[in-house]
């Protein structure tokens, strides 16, 4: 007698974990998971027809955003474009452009404008605690966090701005213009 699958049932009161280790984009739009141990090969965790443009790990749970709009959350790193435990906290059309992890908030970028600071993870394009950072036309090249925890904001264009606060990302508040026009 062998034994090819097994499931274990856990109890309501154990919370879903995300596994240490890297997602990665492949070009025919599956997703890898390589385990952080080593101790396996690269696991497919997605082979959706949409196809993934960032992958980013914030608050525990794996965000997957696709083009032409739809983040998804996974709270096991499993299911990442929906099903299982995952859910969607931006269902928009709009497609990302940048996310960043910064100041204990996920940063998304929205291709043509629009940048929105989420402290709890929900609601990635506006609304409940998440604020837009940025309201403009500028298209976001790149994001970083500084060590000091400011976000720094990279335009096309060359403009380049720093934020300690992580709100106006493209000028004013607290906000310092390092570069460009």
């Amino acid at each position: 007698m062998s034994i090819s699958s097994l499931n274990v049932l856990m109890p309501s009161s154990v919370k879903a974990q995300v596994p240490d280790g890297r997602y990665e984009i492949q070009p025919n739009n599956q997703i890898f998971f390589y385990p952080a141990d080593q101790t396996q090969n690269a696991i497919v965790v997605y082979t959706g027809k949409g196809k993934a443009t960032h992958i980013i790990n914030y608050g525990g749970a794996i965000y997957t955003a696709f083009e032409g709009g739809s983040i998804y959350r996974s709270p096991d790193g499993q299911n990442l474009g929906g099903g299982g435990r995952t859910t969607k906290p931006y269902p928009g059309s709009a497609t990302v452009n940048k996310m960043l992890v910064c100041q204990n908030a996920l940063f998304t970028a929205f291709k043509g404008g629009y940048i929105y600071r989420s402290p709890d993870g929900l609601n990635l394009g506006g609304g409940g605690n998440t604020a837009r950072a940025y309201k403009g036309t500028g298209e976001v090249q790149r994001m970083t966090c500084t060590n000091r925890d400011s976000v720094i904001t990279y335009f096309v264009g060359g403009q380049v701005y720093e934020s300690p606060d992580g709100l106006y990302l493209g000028g004013g508040g607290n906000t310092q213009k390092l570069g460009g026009n």
